[in-house]
């Protein structure tokens, strides 16, 4: 990269994600730590980080945080699993807006929606901002959920009398009643805060 480039960089822009990933590389550093700050700095023992990485980690995203995107879709067919699957990209949220929503950026994940048993609130291809911190059910929201290797966004409401009702917003889809057992064994990836939707 040029001089002007690495200047530019550490003057607050930010780099795209190729460049993201060479700087990484360059440094020995791991891209989710130069892009978040997430811990550890590095996967294998290395050491003497350059001056240019410390100063480029974290000003040079000025006001805004990095979420990454993963090439996972929720889908009631589909085998995935959040925490193996692979982040294909960084989107930027500004720390402001986060902090309004009290989101912390660490525990936040980008996904896209798949079919249509949650309209008309999520749709088809909507990309969800997942809390991550938020895995248990407490109150009437949309969670990402996995249960028996598939990864489904749905309704969960906590019924009083023993167990969850998991709903569907679409009414063409029926409302399903799980026991205190059976809502042990699901695993809720986390809480839907925030849906991208193209118009």
């Amino acid at each position: 990269m040029s001089d002007s480039l690495v200047r530019k960089y550490l003057e607050g822009s930010l780099p795209g994600l190729e460049k993201l990933i060479m700087i990484a590389g360059a440094a020995g550093v791991r891209v989710g730590w130069l892009a978040t700050g997430e811990l550890p700095m590095r996967d294998s023992v290395r050491t003497g980080a350059s001056p240019c990485v410390r100063s480029l980690h974290p000003a040079a995203f000025g006001d805004f945080e990095l979420v990454p995107r993963y090439e996972i879709q929720p889908d009631a067919n589909d085998e995935a699993d959040v925490d193996q699957g692979e982040g294909i990209e960084l989107l930027a949220f500004h720390r402001d807006w986060l902090m309004r929503e009290s989101l912390q950026p660490d525990g936040l994940v980008l996904v896209g929606a798949r079919g249509d048993s949650m309209e008309p609130t999520v749709a088809d291809g909507d990309l969800l901002l997942v809390d991550t911190r938020e895995r248990g059910v407490t109150e009437d929201a949309i969670y990402v959920i996995q249960l028996d290797d598939h990864v489904v966004a749905k309704r969960l409401q906590v019924d009083w009398k023993g167990g969850l009702w998991v709903r569907s917003d679409n009414p063409q889809y029926v409302e399903q009643h799980i026991t205190d057992q059976e809502a042990a064994q699901l695993r809720v990836v986390g809480r839907v805060v925030w849906v991208v939707r193209r118009v």
